[in-house]
């Protein structure tokens, strides 16, 4: 029997901000990416440069163009980056590229344990991805379950699940390792899945 790490119970720091956005930003958002259902694509894994197509590890649409809406997401986010920091206890540094992504999860959609570091931003012009934050939206009712993020201790062996709670926004370093809990949206509907902005500030 293996002895238990001293590392386990210690969680990475992260913070929830309910009503991030506002319901009329909100509602942009969201009718954005409805509008957008035929560019969504099946998310791919970074592999050397590219990507591909992973079923085992990651079941999930991405729409990489979130248009008129993407700066001023942008920039609200980036405000947030200095208080973040030093609540995290990490360095400051100034930002030098930021990526950003709509991902839909349908039915029996889901994300195997991973850590953003080692997702892709290799291949990514600008430096590596330091902070992400993950602001949640759907439509309500809620019309799925599960997809709840769930967060690792630095032991692996604990977890913190945080619900995908409309109008919410996830900020954790982008070294914690998480992953997405399976969704169940029995109707199969687009719009009813569970929809996230993905966002990563580098440096």
């Amino acid at each position: 029997m293996s002895e238990p790490s001293f590392l386990e119970g210690r969680f990475p720091p992260h913070r929830i901000i309910p009503g991030w956005l506002g319901e009329g930003q909100s509602a942009r958002l969201l009718a954005h990416a409805l509008a957008a259902e035929t560019r969504f694509t099946p998310t791919r894994l970074a592999h050397e440069g590219s990507g591909r197509l992973e079923t085992l590890t990651r079941q999930s649409a991405v729409l990489k163009d979130l248009g008129a809406l993407a700066q001023p997401l942008r920039r609200k986010a980036l405000a947030l980056q200095a208080e973040l920091e030093t609540a995290f206890q990490m360095p400051q540094t100034p930002p030098n590229s930021t990526q950003m992504e709509v991902v839909a999860h349908g039915d029996g959609a889901f994300y195997r344990p991973h850590t953003d570091t080692f997702t892709g931003d290799q291949y990514t012009p600008g430096g590596r991805r330091r902070l992400t934050m993950i602001y949640y939206f759907h439509r309500e009712p809620r019309r799925f379950t599960g997809g709840r993020l769930r967060l690792f201790d630095l032991g692996g062996g604990q977890t913190i699940d945080v619900e995908p709670t409309h109008d919410s926004l996830l900020v954790f370093p982008s070294t914690a390792r998480h992953e997405v809990e399976r969704v169940s949206c029995p109707a199969g509907a687009f719009g009813d899945g569970r929809f996230a902005v993905n966002i990563w500030l580098c440096g």
